[in-house]
């Protein structure tokens, strides 16, 4: 009896055993595996979701597939994609490098965040890609220590859009890419906020540009929109909004610019069409530096110290509203009946010695106004159409309902004023 109860005993030991690692062995979840053995196990186009947590590998993608990271996912290693049709979505890049892709088509990164050391996003060759909806913030110091947000070499068809990026070199910088839309991003805090070099048919689409050395800086480029942009608060020393640095075929249009030491500065640009912008509180509107074909009109430009820097060798100014405009309209046709001139001897002294502009509005300063307006130098930039809005304080309007009331009030009071006497 004994020797049959060691032995069930047994039996029953065993087949627990067996059973232990039955479930042992089916129960282990597929990211124990690393991230590159999962990835490698996939079949085109399938879906790898990983769970919250931090993954440290440097991971290879050599087939078209989707990673999706929940929320909590965090790399400390870099991504290298060399397959097209690759997405990625919901990670946090933590370490040296983020993203890396070359000579692919068809990426898109997604609903991530970088805070690498270097190069969170860095594309060569990509053609016909997204980046969207991603957060890039830098490390801290001075922005010659850091690395671009975005990187575009060589790309074509890129549409990078509802993205924050700040404390960066420069917040976006393209070079030698054509086709790339830059699109209601927010960029702060570094150098240039997008850096365009030797590329084509760029568009700068209602982004927001505060805080940078430059806002846009586009270097011998052709084919370029900037519209519905608001620039501003590029104010240290000889900052810009925008410059446009041999750059042709240039629509500056519908944009906001405002609070910057420049607003826009030409140098050697070629066909540049700037019309419907609102320039408020910038030191110095336009910085022409041998410009060709540039027209500027239907403007507003309120509370800035000077319009102009230079001569109009190149600039066509027509068809603007100043706030400071004297002139009146005695005909009616909307247009002011004098010129409005653009430069002024008070505003070369603010560029030389940015104090100057506390001296704004002084009986002085006036004076020395009035005596430019009267003393033209030949080569002085005018606008010889300046509009006249109903507002303005120098224009004469009539308005019969104002006019009614006003007589009623005044009847009134008068009739009142006769019964209590």
């Amino acid at each position: 009896m004994e020797l049959k109860k060691h032995i069930v005993t047994n039996m029953k030991k065993g087949s627990l055993l067996a059973l232990f690692f039955c479930i042992v062995g089916f129960s282990t979840p597929a990211y124990a595996q690393s991230v590159q053995q999962q990835i490698d196990s996939l079949s085109l186009g399938d879906v790898l979701e990983l769970e919250p947590g931090q993954y440290s590998e440097n991971l290879l993608i050599k087939k078209p597939i989707k990673i999706y990271g929940n929320k909590g996912v965090k790399f400390t290693g870099k991504l290298e994609i060399k397959a097209d049709d690759v997405e990625v979505s919901g990670i946090q890049f933590l370490g040296e490098q983020g993203v890396v892709a070359k000579k692919v088509e068809n990426i898109k990164i997604t609903q991530s965040s970088f805070q690498t050391k270097r190069f969170p996003i860095y594309f060569d060759g990509v053609e016909n890609s997204e980046i969207a909806e991603v957060d890039i913030i830098g490390k801290s110091g001075h922005y010659s220590e850091k690395s671009h947000g975005i990187s575009l070499y060589n790309a074509k068809g890129i549409h990078i859009k509802n993205s924050n990026i700040t404390q960066t070199q420069d917040g976006i910088y393209l070079e030698n890419s054509r086709q790339v839309t830059i699109e209601k991003n927010t960029i702060t805090y570094g150098r240039y906020g997008t850096h365009i070099m030797y590329g084509s048919d760029i568009k700068l689409l209602q982004n927001n540009y505060s805080h940078h050395i430059t806002g846009v800086m586009s270097m011998m480029t052709n084919n370029v929109d900037i519209e519905k942009n608001t620039v501003k608060h590029q104010n240290a020393l000889n900052s810009s909004g925008i410059t446009l640095y041999q750059t042709s075929k240039v629509n500056v249009i519908h944009n906001i610019i405002r609070e910057n030491s420049i607003a826009v500065q030409l140098q050697q640009a070629n066909t540049v069409d700037m019309s419907s912008n609102i320039f408020a509180s910038n030191l110095l509107v336009l910085k022409n530096i041998q410009p060709k074909g540039v027209l500027v009109t239907n403007n507003k430009l309120y509370g800035n110290v000077l319009v102009a820097s230079s001569g109009s060798e190149g600039i066509t100014l027509v068809r603007n509203v100043y706030d400071d405009y004297e002139g009146e309209d005695f005909n009616g046709d909307g247009y002011g009946d004098s010129v409005y001139i653009a430069t002024s001897t008070f505003g070369k002294w603010v560029l030389k010695n940015e104090y100057y502009q506390y001296f704004i509005g002084n009986t002085a300063t006036g004076l020395l106004q009035k005596m430019d307006n009267k003393i033209t130098e030949p080569n002085t930039l005018m606008d010889e159409k300046p509009i006249v809005y109903e507002g303005q304080p120098w224009q004469l309007s009539f308005s019969g309902k104002h006019f009614s009331i006003g007589i009623t009030l005044l009847i009134v009071l008068v009739f009142s004023w006769r019964k209590l006497k």
